[in-house]
């Protein structure tokens, strides 16, 4: 069945000449350079290892931008353009290995900006991991930050990794933190690790460490952190990606899944749901090429499309730092920017189509009918077409597969078929169903993980042996199928 299910949507592709099938990554023409804001564009992005968070705030659609060049910022950058908006006060700021590092804003359009703390027995020995908070642009630019929280999570190292979540109505606002160290201050090892606490002023945090199933030598969380919901997140170092889930009662993490990424390079990321589709996008810390991935089965994402807007040679990123953050979602398309450190921040406008979709017409004869079994989404092993009422006489059942859907069908009273119509061109062929089973065959079409077949359509009809007309068949109603997400 596979090997045929692959030639027909090898021939659907050919036919499906009317494709409304698009994936796309594009630039954004207005930001930047094509799409690119280079380091030194503006004065606080630079080739110094010193712009390592960006965030996006959904209340104003700007950037945030953290960055060390020329003393501790915090800049609001706009969303459209990259131009600098101005800075934030950062009054009071003080303490951490680096002060001001990673940034989250929350739903309501609250900026929290974290620290980088590093535990040393002699010079740091209680390192203060701090998180900032701003209520909102115009506020924080003339009023010093308040300490959302201030603690010492457990980690050696904290602050690397960064997120935010919640802040619409009645959702409360938490972060997750991690670092590159394994200790618990320089003594019990603690391997894969996150820090995990509510923003509520109250510096309470778990620190779920030893997380069954992940790296004992590095922390599988160190270099990337966003969330899918409130107690699920993904973090990544490079190469896997590792879907989490928390559990803040027993304080016990479980690692839900693993998401194959690629190279070791990718590590930044930002998670997404964008038109009912979870979508992941990861840049890569040494060349800046920037991926999106379809991550509805987490261990076989599909690489919906892959991109850099930067150009000319590229100051290395040694520490493979960076941010990813996607910006305002309407349908099948959204904003998307990704900052390599050293190597500026880019933007895109990602969409892709058509939805996988299914649509029945016209009437059977003698009451045999085609349905489907789920959608023919792209990497979807799931979808299969069923032939119902099958006569008990003769359980045999076939399904006519053509480029071309006719609606209103052909009248086939003058081949010997009175009452049935021809719903399809049949112009790839007839093919056997599985054995019938209570009057039902069905025929397993598994969809390939391949994006150039979005788009692709095919029209269907089943057929059964009778003793009803003349011809000695039945033909089913018509079924239509579009190969999409």
């Amino acid at each position: 069945m596979t090997r045929i299910s692959f030639s027909l949507l090898s021939a659907a592709a050919l036919l499906a000449s009317n494709s409304s099938a698009q994936v796309m990554l594009t630039p954004v023409a207005g930001f930047g350079a094509n799409g690119w804001m280079a380091p030194g564009s503006i004065p606080n992005l630079s080739t110094t290892n010193t712009e390592r968070g960006m965030a996006y705030n959904p209340v104003t659609g700007n950037l945030v931008l953290v960055s060390r060049t020329g003393g501790n910022n915090v800049r609001i950058l706009n969303g459209a353009t990259g131009a600098d908006l101005g800075g934030l006060d950062l009054t009071g700021i003080s303490g951490g290995t680096f002060a001001v590092n990673m940034a989250g804003v929350a739903d309501d359009g609250s900026i929290y900006v974290a620290n980088l703390a590093i535990f040393n027995a002699t010079t740091n020995p209680t390192p203060l991991f701090k998180i900032y908070r701003w209520n909102d642009e115009t506020t924080g630019a003339v009023t010093p930050p308040l300490v959302a929280f201030s603690g010492t999570p457990g980690a050696q190292r904290i602050g690397d990794s960064f997120a935010i979540t919640g802040g619409a109505p009645n959702v409360a606002i938490q972060f997750a933190a991690a670092g590159s160290a394994v200790l618990n201050n320089g003594n019990v090892t603690i391997g894969s690790n996150v820090a995990v606490g509510p923003l509520d002023f109250s510096n309470a945090v778990v620190q779920y460490g030893n997380i069954s199933g992940t790296s004992t030598a590095n922390n599988d969380y160190r270099l990337a952190l966003t969330w899918i919901d409130g107690s699920t997140l993904i973090g990544g170092q490079g190469t896997n990606a590792r879907v989490t889930g928390l559990d803040p009662i027993s304080q016990i993490a479980t690692l839900n899944s693993t998401i194959p990424i690629g190279t070791i390079a990718r590590r930044a990321m930002d998670y997404a749901v964008i038109g009912g589709i979870p979508m992941l996008a990861v840049i890569d810390s040494n060349a800046s090429i920037v991926t999106v991935m379809n991550v509805t089965n987490p261990a076989n994402p599909i690489i919906m499309a892959s991109g850099t807007t930067t150009s000319g040679p590229l100051a290395a990123n040694l520490n493979g730092t960076g941010s990813v953050a996607w910006g305002a979602i309407t349908g099948t398309s959204a904003r998307l920017y990704a900052m390599n450190s050293n190597q500026g921040i880019q933007a895109f406008d990602f969409s892709f189509g058509p939805i996988a979709a299914v649509s029945t017409y016209g009437v059977g004869c003698d009451g045999l009918a085609l349905s489907n079994t789920n959608l023919p989404t792209i990497g979807s092993g799931n979808f299969s077409l069923n032939v119902s009422n099958v006569p008990v006489f003769a359980p045999l059942a076939f399904i006519a597969f053509g480029g071309l859907a006719i609606n209103p069908g052909i009248d086939l009273t003058v081949i010997g078929m009175p009452g049935c119509f021809s719903y399809t061109s049949f112009d790839i062929g007839l093919f056997q169903t599985g054995a019938v089973v209570n009057q039902i065959g069905s025929f397993a079409l598994p969809i390939p993980a391949n994006t150039a077949l979005a788009g692709s359509a095919l029209a269907a009809q089943g057929v059964s042996l009778s003793i009803l007309t003349p011809l000695g068949l039945n033909s089913s109603n018509g079924l239509q199928f579009t190969v999409g997400f």
